[in-house]
C-alpha cells in the first residue's frame, strides 16, 4: 500500500444562501480553490491525475468535470462526482485518498460544494400529461412507502427518544458560536480561507457566526419542526454556499515537495441507521473507524471535527461515543459556521489540516466525522506528519 497525504487545503468563506453567492454557480465557487491549491503546491496542472467533488443539492451532470474545466486545470484531466448528500465532501477525499493508496494516482485534487442559491428547481413529472406540475425540494431517501422524514423532524426524534433537552441543545449551540467568533477575532480562520470575488464587493471571512448570540437570545426561538419540539433555528445550522478543497499526493511526490507539514491519511469507514434517527449514523462510521484503526493509543489528544447539523444529533452522537462534547469542533462549528451540504465534510477536511498544522504535534490524529439524509454517516482519519 501507498500512503497518501493532505498537503494543501482550502475553503471558500461560508454565506447564507441566496446572499452575497446568490448568483454564483457552484463551479465558479470551487474552481479558484483548485486552481489555488496548486499554486501554492507549485505542482504544474497537467500532472493532476483525477478530480474528485461532492455535491448534494445541485444541478445534476457531472459538477467535478464542470468545475475542474472553469480551474487551471487542462482538459485531460479527468474528474469524478459523489452524492453522498452531506458526507459528499468527505467521501470524496476518501475516494481520492485511496485512489492514491492503491497506486492509480499521485496527486489528486478531492473536495465539496453546494450552491442552494443557484440549484435548480426540482419539478415531479406527472402521470397524465394534462396535471400541472408540482415542485419538491429533495428526493426520497427511504423507499416508499417508508418514513422518510426531514432532517428537522429526525433531529427531533433523536430529542424524543434520547431525552434531550432544549437547553441542553441551546447551550451546544451557543459554545459553537462563542468559539467560532472567538477564533474569527484571533484571526485563526485566516489561512484556510480563499476569499470570493462578488458583485458586492470581496468576501473575506464567514458571514453566519454571531458574536451577539446570548442564552436568551436561543431560548425566545420557538420550535421549527414540530409543534412543541426542542428544535428551533437557534441550535440548528443554517442553510448555505460554500465550497472547499485538499491537495492530496503520493509519498513520491511528499519526498519532491518536501513540505514542512502534511497530514498523512490513516483510513476511512461509513455506517448507517435507522433514517427515522438518521443524524445517529456518525455513530456507527466511528465505531467502524475505531476498529479498522487497532487499538494503539495515539501519543497526544486527536483533533475531532463533527458536522453539527443540529446541536441535538451532535450531542446525542458524541455522548453515545464517550466523546466530551467540550473537546470537538475547538474553533465553532457549523451551527455557528454554516452546513453547505456537499462541501462540509471537505470544510471538515480543512479545519482538520489547519488546525494540526498550528499545533505541529506528529503523529497526532484527526478525525473528522458526519451524518447524512438517509441514514448513513462517514468518518476519517489523518495523523500530522512534520518535517
Amino acid at each position: 500500500m501507498n500512503n497518501a497525504y493532505v498537503i494543501g487545503a482550502l475553503r471558500t468563506p461560508i454565506v447564507r444562501a441566496g446572499k452575497e453567492y446568490a448568483r454564483i454557480s457552484a463551479d465558479k465557487l470551487l474552481a479558484p480553490l483548485l486552481t489555488a491549491l496548486l499554486e501554492r503546491a507549485g505542482l504544474s496542472p497537467d500532472k493532476v491525475d483525477h478530480v474528485y467533488l461532492g455535491n448534494a443539492a445541485g444541478p445534476g451532470g457531472n459538477i467535478a468535470r464542470v468545475a475542474a474545466l472553469a480551474s487551471a486545470l487542462p482538459q485531460t484531466v479527468s474528474a469524478t462526482s459523489m452524492d453522498a448528500q452531506c458526507a459528499s465532501g468527505l467521501e470524496a477525499i476518501a475516494a481520492g485518498a485511496r485512489m492514491i493508496r492503491c497506486g492509480e494516482a499521485d496527486i489528486v485534487l478531492a473536495g465539496g460544494v453546494e450552491s442552494v442559491s443557484t440549484a435548480p428547481w426540482r419539478v415531479e413529472k406527472q402521470e397524465s400529461v394534462t396535471s400541472p406540475p408540482r415542485l419538491y425540494s429533495r428526493a426520497r431517501f427511504t423507499p416508499a412507502p417508508d418514513a422518510d422524514p426531514d432532517m428537522g423532524v429526525a433531529a427531533e426524534n433523536i430529542a424524543a427518544r434520547l431525552g434531550i433537552s432544549r437547553e441542553r441543545q441551546d447551550a451546544f449551540a451557543l459554545q459553537s458560536h462563542t468559539r467560532a467568533t472567538g477564533a474569527q477575532a484571533e484571526g485563526l480562520f485566516h489561512d484556510e480561507l480563499l476569499p470570493v470575488n462578488t458583485s458586492t464587493g470581496l468576501i473575506a471571512q464567514d458571514t453566519c457566526p454571531r458574536p451577539s448570540l446570548t442564552p436568551r437570545k436561543l431560548a425566545a426561538l420557538k420550535p421549527a419542526f414540530v409543534e412543541g419540539g426542542s428544535v428551533t433555528a437557534g441550535n440548528s445550522c443554517p442553510v448555505n454556499d460554500g465550497a472547499a478543497a485538499v491537495l492530496i499526493v503520493s509519498e513520491k511526490v511528499l519526498q519532491g515537495l518536501n513540505p514542512a507539514f502534511a497530514l498523512r491519511y490513516l483510513s476511512s469507514a461509513s455506517g448507517a441507521c435507522d433514517p427515522e434517527i438518521l443524524g445517529m449514523a456518525a455513530v456507527p462510521a466511528y465505531q467502524k473507524l475505531t476498529r479498522m484503526l487497532g487499538s494503539d493509543q495515539p501519543v497526544h489528544e486527536p483533533l475531532i471535527e463533527f458536522n453539527e447539523a443540529f446541536a441535538v444529533q451532535a450531542l446525542a452522537c458524541l455522548e453515545e461515543l464517550g466523546i466530551d462534547s467540550t473537546t470537538v469542533n475547538r474553533q465553532g462549528g457549523a451551527l455557528a459556521l454554516g452546513h453547505p451540504y456537499g462541501a462540509s465534510g471537505a470544510i471538515l477536511t480543512t479545519r482538520l489540516f489547519w488546525q494540526a498544522s498550528k499545533l505541529r504535534l506528529p503523529g497526532q490524529r484527526a478525525l473528522a466525522l458526519m451524518a447524512a439524509a438517509g441514514g448513513t454517516g462517514s468518518a476519517i482519519a489523518f495523523e500530522s506528519v512534520v518535517s
